[in-house]
């Protein structure tokens, strides 16, 4: 008999950062291209902050939802940003975004419903939806579109069996968005519908987009509240991914069950983190600013010089730090190029296949310095040409 248990799936980035790190324990030098994790330090004040909250506040339990003030300063984030108003207690603070993910799904899962998420995407979407019992309904992400979200690809998905759609602009594993025009679309067609689908809309990498013109928020464009939960956090935009730090943002008819999910999951957040994260929102005056231009900057040298490389074809992606790379014209399988690079080279990337049916491609992650960049390009080359 199959549990839901074995319904569940792994991700591959951390069992591919497992076998570099025991690489590198036998003394070999590996560029790790794999993981998405900055490898920037967060900003000064945060870590300040954190130290004095373990010095000085309270070491007791926090409300289930997260600490007020945090509540409200993320809340205001969203007037300032989107001029929305968001009720303080409709959002959840969760160690890290994942959480969120999975009370989303599995509140809105039951028997034969339909949850609608990219083709290929973040892994671990797919795998909660599995576990939860609901059936994944997948939507393209095309390369002659530069893999952005096209929203008939999506509509065309829709029925009344759907429940949620799931949508990640900046993308991973592709760094593509859904632009103005087509979210505009989307949310005019599912605001309209006769029967109620939610919207996941998962921004965790929002603050790493490249052309100012690009939507940041589901919410700039929303009229509906009511169908939308948000995800975001630290991890990525403040390079706290150890930190354990995100939120999510229900609407009232959601918002109870969320809370009973985060007092039967992790009771709360700890205070020092929470702490940090109100730092970091409240003094955001640069770093994040100064982030996308270091991303942008180590995607542009990437892009460049893979292709440049013979087999490999990469499109400049317009968000996020990661390279989605064509490598079919190698005649090498993505797991086969995978296992090249990390077992002969000594560079770590993650297969395609680890994001849906994707293979031929890799997920290059520009988390590392342009010297190792330029570095991993010369060995590939070598190799490759």
């Amino acid at each position: 008999m199959i549990k839901n248990i074995d319904l569940m799936e792994n991700e591959n980035a951390f069992k591919v950062l497992s076998r570099a790190q025991e690489l590198e324990e036998t003394g070999e030098k590996i560029i790790n291209l794999g993981i998405g994790q900055p490898d920037l330090n967060p900003p000064k004040y945060v870590i300040e902050e954190a130290i004095n909250a373990l010095k000085n506040e309270n070491h007791g339990y926090s409300n289930a939802k997260g600490m007020l003030k945090l509540r409200e300063t993320i809340s205001n984030e969203y007037q300032s940003l989107y001029k929305q108003n968001i009720d303080p207690d409709n959002i959840i603070v969760s160690p890290g975004a994942k959480p969120i993910i999975y009370m989303a799904i599995s509140m809105l899962s039951e028997y034969n419903c339909e949850i609608l998420l990219s083709n290929p995407s973040f892994p671990i979407y797919s795998s909660v939806i599995k576990y939860c019992g609901a059936r994944p309904v997948y939507y393209d992400l095309k390369e002659e579109n530069n893999f952005d979200f096209i929203a008939d690809d999506i509509i065309e998905k829709i029925t009344d069996k759907t429940k949620l759609v799931i949508l990640n602009s900046p993308c991973n594993p592709t760094g593509s968005v859904i632009k103005t025009k087509e979210l505009k679309k989307l949310l005019n067609f599912i605001e309209n519908l006769p029967y109620k689908v939610y919207i996941l809309s998962d921004e965790i990498y929002s603050k790493i987009i490249f052309n100012p013109n690009i939507p940041t928020s589901v919410l700039q464009y929303s009229n509906n509240l009511e169908n939308l939960i948000i995800i975001n956090g630290l991890s990525k935009s403040f390079s706290m991914t150890g930190w354990r730090i995100g939120w999510g943002i229900f609407p009232h008819c959601l918002i109870n069950n969320a809370e009973k999910y985060a007092v039967n999951i992790f009771s709360c957040v700890n205070n020092f983190t929470q702490f940090a994260a109100i730092s970091a929102l409240l003094k955001d005056f640069n770093y994040t600013k100064n982030l996308k231009n270091i991303f942008n900057s180590r995607v542009s040298l990437m892009v460049k010089g893979i292709n440049q490389i013979n087999g490999f074809q990469c499109k400049h992606p317009s968000g996020s730090f990661y390279c989605f790379v064509n490598i079919k014209n190698t005649n090498l399988s993505s797991s086969e190029v995978q296992d090249i690079l990390l077992e002969k080279l000594g560079i770590a990337t993650i297969d395609g296949n680890n994001f849906g049916s994707y293979n031929g491609y890799l997920r290059i992650s520009c988390c590392t310095s342009k010297e190792n960049i330029k570095l991993a390009l010369e060995k590939i080359g070598n190799y490759f040409n």
